[in-house]
């Protein structure tokens, strides 16, 4: 269901930033790397939902570019 993919999308989208901003903030070296780490699999889930968005044929436009920019 398009709905869905599009919330699973926006969340893990957003979550890449929001973690990168919190890691820039970090108490420590250890809390940086942690909060680098969830943006990282943040950006790997956001690469699934757009996959998928690719693969369901829901859409009438190209997302190459933005999954040429994850990678």
């Amino acid at each position: 269901n398009e709905y869905i993919i599009s919330k699973q999308l926006l969340r893990s989208g957003t979550s890449i930033g929001a973690n990168i901003e919190e890691a820039t903030a970090a108490q420590s070296k250890k809390d940086f790397l942690h909060k680098m780490s969830i943006a990282s699999k943040e950006a790997c889930e956001t690469l699934y939902w757009l996959r998928l968005l690719k693969n369901s044929n829901l859409i009438n436009f190209s997302i190459d570019e933005y999954l040429n920019e994850i990678n």
